[in-house]
């Protein structure tokens, strides 16, 4: 049986999208980029509460679409919908991490690599 919320978060993110496209100026694309990464993590965040996966999916859907702004306003990409979901699944598994670490004092795996390969005297 599925969670509740997820039902609710479905419905709710449809009617976003929907009143979203009525919206002039706004990248419909990169709103359904969105939304699909911060459906994607949400659906595999099976360890959070109901209203924390709430959270991090909107939180998610914001931040994805902004990356997917930037990546346009950078020229960086042609269509906004790839970098909107990129953006939405790792804007919020990265500051998950980053607060696991603030709390719990281990330093996340991708954060190690990214050291190691900055680092002089790293691996590359």
């Amino acid at each position: 049986m599925s969670d509740p919320s997820s039902g609710v978060v479905a419905t709710a993110g449809l009617l976003g999208v929907t009143a979203a496209s009525l919206v002039p100026g706004v990248d419909a694309n990169a709103i359904i980029g969105a939304f699909a990464g911060a459906l994607f993590f949400m659906v595999f965040a099976k360890d959070l509460s109901a209203l924390a996966r709430v959270g991090y999916f909107v939180a998610s859907w914001i931040v994805g679409y902004y990356v997917s702004v930037e990546a346009i306003g950078q020229q960086w990409s042609i269509t906004s919908g790839l970098p909107a979901f990129f953006g939405a699944l790792f804007a919020v598994v990265v500051c998950v991490s980053l607060l696991e670490w603030v709390q719990g004092g281990k330093t996340p795996g991708w954060l190690s690599a990214v050291a190691d390969w900055i680092r002089p005297g790293g691996r590359r």
